[in-house]
């Protein structure tokens, strides 16, 4: 069998110790800032936004370029107001297109002969003015490369460290399968066709904090747009726009131009963006006044994918996001059918997304991943469409597509990925072979075949799961499970994504994802619900169904019993032997025990014969769940479950190790190590790292150095998120908790994201991502902070008393001030009072912790 163990982080250790001691409360109002690491105690991160998650859209390929010279403003006031002013605060009358419409000039940069002597640099009115809408000490604020932090001990920028670049650019798939439906837009050639494009902006906090709404505004105007395109974009769900031209009191229609931007309606009434009607009315509005023979959807905001769907208005957090059904529900009462409908928006590049766009569409383009801050570079993509507006909807893909992945590797080092998909040839090769695959998933989760879809599972690319989407790369998944109806399922895809480029580090993301869940079930029921409603194959839905109802089989036992998964790692550290309580219900212990047959199989009957599904999901609807199917498999589910007597530490060759067979570490997919520091009145908590070594007999070795992450050398909370390990080639992904900037008008809680890989094992700082509290929709944030000399971070961790009952953030250790470069090493805890343990994560989701050591 093969020796299948986890991959741990190397570790660098550094001379010295460092103090842990927690400083006064912090009043963040998120509950434990482990909250996203799928911690014990911890509450599932679903609702949190970092769309990018963290990630805000960082102020992206260009800093703003308003000058402070007070005379240049005053001139181009001036200029503004003759051309017909605007007041982003006054609410008007509702207008139709008018035929006169308000129009703000771009002025032309001034020109100037060539000079005999070095002169000043001639100013540039163009830029100047768009920068006034740009309003803009925001953009400058925002930095474009990531900064102090070190690679080996040498300072790294964005563009070079080797995972900030891009897979080389190739062409884009000509070929079409002939089972492809006909294509719903008409191209008539010779640059004849007339393009309407409808850009729907939400611009919520990344426009009212950062001014990414503005950048890309400006990115629109530098294009040079041909009188045959019609660029409208429709602005709101915003509290403040960060220019003067925008309204935060109500939507608003504009024109962009050759010659700037023409209001169209200034006051379209304040209007939740994420309302399907919204959206049907901005369609509607754009068809009926700019009719085309092609015709183009972008979403700019956060997204969520399959689950959450798109957007996030900051004047309607209670409305929630738009899930995929009421976006389906919008394009289907508009009544208009597109070229491509394109996200600027994370992770809505996914199977479900595909579906819900297919009849209204031949085209979708969107992101696998969260995307970085710069999202979408607009200026040459509509300049080269301008020169023709008949370019192949696949060239106007790939250019998307290769602006973005080229701007973002100059810009950034988030990982990136950006796909067109033909939704024609989709309709026609998928759903066939979409159903073949679903059907043989569920063949293989009721034979003795469910260990084999849950390591494929754990294996695949998933994309932000820190948030736990259970979004994964669609094809990388069936490529994994291996059967005949797994490939062609693979290739029916491959066929239809026509371009798709990546981040290097972007390993096996191949252009569309989905939603397939794993350990958390608690989205099954919302996901089902939305699949019906768009269309999705039914016996993808019951594939989805079966794994889950096997995954929940695996974990009934302890949670209804009280046995390893439902205890903790402070139960552990207050003398719960092996990580696992005593049953209430009286029975003896899992191996010499007599109730229930004294056996898990007879466990499991037990409980599917009587047992109530809320007792351990709560209020959840759990109709989906397949008691029959797990009832048939319960002996294969006991085969494949760690008995909890099983984790315990035995002395071998003079060390504590946890020896398991090779059959039981098949069933295990994470171990991590799990501290916390007794300050006496009660426990704070480090973190959770992969750091673990294995004897030459594969056993884990149980023992702790008494060393923790620091920066600088100073000790700080540290949460691994996950590691994808591909062999040679690995990245490991956790994040710290803190404030950035407290205390300042710029504060805000974030996640320093830190990252190990095999060019960069000691890891290296890759920004920052907001932290968005629990009333914020499940989309996440683009982009991430880079972090510059001057900024502060002050650490958070959570604080537990000696019961282990968690009492709330408190500031950790010192304010860290940035200066230059950022070393990440362990080093000794001072006064180390700190107790350890393991955690492990089984097939089925269940953890369980090792007694400490």
């Amino acid at each position: 069998m093969e020796n299948k163990r986890p991959r741990g982080r190397e570790k660098k250790v550094v001379e010295g110790s460092s103090s842990v001691y927690k400083r006064e409360e912090a009043k963040t109002g998120s509950g434990p800032v482990s909250g996203s690491s799928g911690r014990p105690g911890s509450k599932p991160s679903g609702s949190q936004r970092p769309e990018q998650t963290s990630q805000n859209r960082p102020g992206p390929k260009r800093a703003g370029a308003l000058g402070s010279i007070g005379t240049i403003i005053v001139v181009l006031v001036l200029i503004r107001l003759l051309a017909g002013s605007c007041n982003a605060n006054t609410q008007s009358s509702s207008v139709n297109v008018p035929s006169q419409p308000t129009q703000y000039v771009v002025s032309q940069p001034v020109q100037t002969t060539a000079p005999t002597e070095a002169p000043a640099p001639a100013v540039d009115m163009t830029e100047i003015l768009q920068s006034m809408l740009a309003g803009t000490p925001a953009a400058s604020a925002l930095n474009t490369a990531v900064t102090n932090n070190t690679v080996n001990n040498t300072p790294v920028s964005a563009t070079q460290s080797v995972l900030t670049g891009v897979t080389e650019e190739k062409p884009a798939q000509a070929a079409v399968s002939g089972e492809a439906r006909q294509k719903y837009t008409k191209i008539k050639g010779n640059g004849k066709d007339v393009y309407t494009i409808m850009v729907y902006m939400c611009g919520t906090d990344l426009e009212s904090n950062y001014g990414m709404a503005t950048n890309d505004l400006n990115e629109m105007l530098k294009a040079k747009v041909a009188d045959n395109i019609n660029l409208i974009v429709e602005t709101g769900g915003c509290k403040t726009w960060q220019n003067s031209v925008m309204s935060n009191r109500t939507n608003q229609r504009y024109k962009i131009t050759s010659k700037g931007l023409v209001a169209l309606d200034q006051n379209v009434g304040k209007k939740a963006m994420t309302d399907a009607a919204t959206l049907k009315d901005f369609i509607e509005f754009c068809k009926t006044n700019f009719p085309a023979n092609r015709n183009a959807l972008i979403l700019w905001d956060h997204g969520g994918g399959s689950l959450s769907g798109y957007g996030h208005d900051q004047l309607y957090i209670s409305k929630g996001s738009m899930p995929l059904d009421q976006l389906h529900k919008a394009l289907e009462d508009a009544d208009m059918k597109f070229d491509f409908i394109g996200f600027d928006a994370c992770l809505m590049g996914t199977l479900e997304t595909a579906v819900a766009t297919e009849p209204f569409a031949d085209y979708l383009i969107g992101s696998e991943e969260t995307e970085p801050g710069v999202g979408w570079y607009y200026t040459d993509w509509l300049s080269v469409l301008s020169r023709n507006t008949s370019m192949p909807t696949v060239e106007i893909g790939k250019r998307i597509i290769d602006d973005f992945t080229t701007v973002c590797a100059r810009s950034t080092s988030d990982a990136t990925t950006l796909s067109i998909v033909d939704l024609a040839e989709f309709s026609g090769t998928v759903p066939k072979a979409l159903s073949e695959f679903s059907k043989s998933i569920s063949s293989l989760v009721d034979s003795n075949n469910y260990k084999t879809i849950a390591n494929a599972r754990a294996n695949t690319r998933e994309f932000s799961r820190q948030n736990r989407l259970n979004q994964i790369d669609l094809i990388d998944f069936a490529n994994r499970i291996g059967t005949q109806e797994a490939y062609a399922l693979a290739n029916a895809l491959s066929g239809a994504i026509k371009y798709n480029r990546t981040s290097r580090s972007m390993t096996n993301a191949n252009g569309i994802s989905t939603y397939f869940p794993n350990q958390s079930n608690s989205g099954v029921n919302s996901m089902l619900s939305i699949n019906n409603s768009i269309g999705m194959s039914t016996d993808y839905s019951d594939a989805i169904k079966n794994y889950a109802s096997l995954q929940t089989g695996g974990q009934i036992i302890p949670s209804s019993f009280g046995y390893g998964g439902t205890g903790s790692l402070l139960e552990s550290l207050l003398g719960s032997y092996g990580g696992y309580s005593t049953p209430s219900t009286g029975s003896t212990s899992w191996s010499g025990g007599t109730s229930y047959g004294g056996d898990m199989a007879g466990l499991l009957n037990a409980f599917l014969g009587g047992g109530d599904f809320s007792s351990i999901y709560g209020a959840r609807s759990m109709d989906w769940v397949n008691t029959d199917l797990i009832s048939r498999n319960a002996e294969r589910i006991a085969a494949n479950m760690i008995q909890p007597e099983r984790i315990v530490l035995t002395e071998k060759n003079g060390e504590k190790v946890l020896a398991l067979t090779e059959e039981e570490w098949a069933c295990i997919e994470d171990v991590a190590l799990n501290v916390f520091y007794d300050d006496g009145e009660g426990y704070i908590d480090l973190g959770i790292d992969n750091v673990f070594d294995f004897n030459a007999d594969g056993d884990l070795i149980a023992s702790f150095d008494g060393t923790w992450l620091s920066l600088n050398r100073q000790i700080v909370p540290y949460y691994w998120i996950e590691t994808i390990d591909e062999g040679d080639a690995y990245m490991i992904k956790g994040y710290i908790p803190a404030m950035l900037n407290k205390g300042t008008d710029g504060e805000q809680q974030v996640e320093i994201m830190l990252q190990f890989d095999d060019q960069n094992p000691y890891g290296y700082i890759t920004g920052a991502r907001i932290h968005y509290s629990e009333d914020v929709t499940g989309t996440l944030a683009k982009g991430l902070i880079a972090l510059k000399d001057g900024d502060t971070l002050d650490f958070l961790c959570d604080y537990y008393d000696k019961q282990g009952n968690y009492q709330a953030n408190y500031y950790f250790g010192e304010q860290f001030v940035v200066n230059g470069p950022i070393e990440i090493a362990n080093i000794a805890i001072e006064n180390n009072r700190s107790v350890a343990n393991y955690q492990l994560t089984d097939i089925y989701g269940n953890s369980f912790w090792t007694p400490t050591f």
